[in-house]
């Protein structure tokens, strides 16, 4: 198994503890409330030492270091659940800022070709969605455009969303009909581009 499928494997145990630790701590509320300040302290122990996936599934197999900085009346819940949650949640940081980071790659490199629009997700061309979306920020205003296809919506399975340069969700509007939803998009684009 290469490292994307170690990796794989990783998050999806991690997420399973997290999955059985919370409704074990919450049929005990004094559980509970160990059971979440234990994994505060695990994940902050973790965002000083683990910067990346590979990190975590070390800490994962030897969490005895990691298990020192809970203090010696630690919780009684399980210590493989606990190590779990924490990776877990570490986890979802990491790629997070790897997000982040290759959302800034793409953008500098639409800006150092001459390009308006950067491609964040998706295919470039809405007209090749037949599920899922494309997400693409335009680079003078830092407005975003997401184009989605829902099949399994109903009536209205094609969508437009803008969101403004801060991130905050602007005018949203389903459609029918393929042709008016790109048509609609085109337009969209338009007022962008000359704003």
């Amino acid at each position: 198994m290469g490292v994307h499928g170690d990796a794989a494997a990783a998050t999806q145990r991690w997420r399973a503890a997290e999955d059985r630790l919370y409704p074990v701590a919450m049929s005990d509320p004094d559980g509970y409330r160990s059971g979440l300040e234990a994994v505060q302290a695990l994940v902050g122990e973790l965002r000083r030492t683990a910067g990346s996936i590979d990190d975590l599934i070390g800490v994962e197999a030897d969490p005895g270091g990691l298990l020192a900085v809970l203090p010696s009346g630690r919780p009684g819940l399980p210590t493989d659940l606990l190590v779990g949650a924490a990776c877990s949640a570490r986890a979802r940081e990491l790629l997070a800022e790897q997000e982040v980071e290759r959302r800034a790659a793409v953008l500098a490199a639409a800006r150092s070709e001459g390009r308006s629009w950067a491609v964040l997700q998706g295919p470039e061309r809405v007209e090749e969605l037949y599920g899922g979306s494309t997400v693409v920020t335009h680079l003078a205003t830092g407005r975003t455009l997401l184009a989605a296809v829902d099949p399994y919506a109903g009536a209205e399975p094609y969508l437009l969303q803008e969101f403004g340069a801060d991130g905050e969700p602007g005018r949203e509007r389903g459609f029918a009909d393929p042709v008016a939803w790109v048509a609609e998009r085109d337009r969209w684009r338009a007022e962008i581009e000359s704003s």
